[in-house]
């Protein structure tokens, strides 16, 4: 119950720091598809940014989204290789349920239940 409490409490200071387009960044590595709820995928960032680009429609600079990236790895939600060129990013292991706990709240919350649908 204590463990239950908790988390929902760092889900909610999590959900207060990030916004739809760090939530559509975290779907493309945690919720890669159904038919492998267990999936996540690596990316290197000219990739990730082609693929927002056509799939979203998201209006963002390149260097826009490496400074989005770098700002989820600092507060625990992706790993970043260092040192490689171009930036891969990767999920964090054993989190990636917690992750995924943040994404779903976020569409909850804010009313983008036709998101859900894709996860």
């Amino acid at each position: 119950m204590k463990t239950e409490i908790k988390t929902e409490i760092l889900i909610n200071q999590i959900l207060e720091r990030i916004d739809f387009l760090d939530v559509l960044i975290l779907k493309k590595f945690y919720a890669t598809g159904r038919e492998f709820p267990n999936d996540t995928q690596p990316y290197c960032l000219p990739i990730l940014y082609k693929e927002l680009k056509e799939q979203n429609n998201v209006k963002i600079s390149l260097e826009g989204l490496r400074k989005r990236l770098n700002s989820l790895v600092k507060i625990g939600l992706l790993n970043k290789i260092e040192r490689t060129n171009p930036s891969i990013y990767y999920p964090v292991r054993d989190k990636e349920e917690f992750i995924r706990k943040i994404i779903i709240k976020f569409f909850e919350r804010f009313g983008f239940e036709n998101f859900l649908l894709k996860i």
